[in-house]
């Protein structure tokens, strides 16, 4: 969900980029006029830098299984049977016991992740594994039918999806 936050500000990325330079350029400057060095101002920066980055990997492995967990606790498995239709009106997102429908006008974007195409339905998310593709063609016949459906205005706000279908 972190690629969805992304389409409306940041992504995780970029929060963790901005928290480095912000590091940097001011933790640097502070700890020279506290210490009078700039040796031990970067040292101290470093020390932080690299206390920040085992942070983020041990909050990463770690809330995978955790939510796997949660999920288990609450009688709902992790791994959900997934299907998405398209038909003339509408796109039809099926994810187990929960069926989302969406006429074609609401669609607002359809995006690429690196391990998923995206689907922004109004406020919502349809999030499609590029994995159930067989071939890359079947990949880009459905995009090219997804696109084919979606308004002109959705379709400018498209460009991963576009660039595939016509590259």
């Amino acid at each position: 969900m972190a690629y969805i936050k992304a389409r409306w500000g940041l992504s995780p990325r970029q929060a963790k980029a901005i928290i480095m330079v912000c590091m940097l350029g001011v933790g640097v400057p502070l700890s020279v006029w506290a210490s009078g060095s700039w040796f031990s101002a970067f040292m101290s920066v470093e020390f932080a830098i690299g206390g920040l980055v085992v942070g983020i990997l041990v909050v990463q492995r770690l809330s995978g299984p955790s939510l796997r967990k949660a999920l288990g606790k609450r009688g709902q498995r992790a791994d959900l049977a997934l299907t998405l239709r398209l038909t003339p009106e509408t796109i039809v997102y099926d994810l187990a016991d929960l069926t989302t429908t969406a006429r074609w006008s609401c669609v607002t974007d359809l995006y690429r992740t690196r391990k998923h195409w995206v689907f922004l339905v109004q406020s919502s998310a349809m999030v499609l594994p590029r994995r159930f593709f067989a071939t890359p063609e079947a990949e880009r016949d459905f995009i090219a039918e997804a696109l084919s459906r979606m308004t002109d205005a959705a379709r400018a706000r498209s460009p991963d999806a576009v660039g595939m279908v016509d590259g």
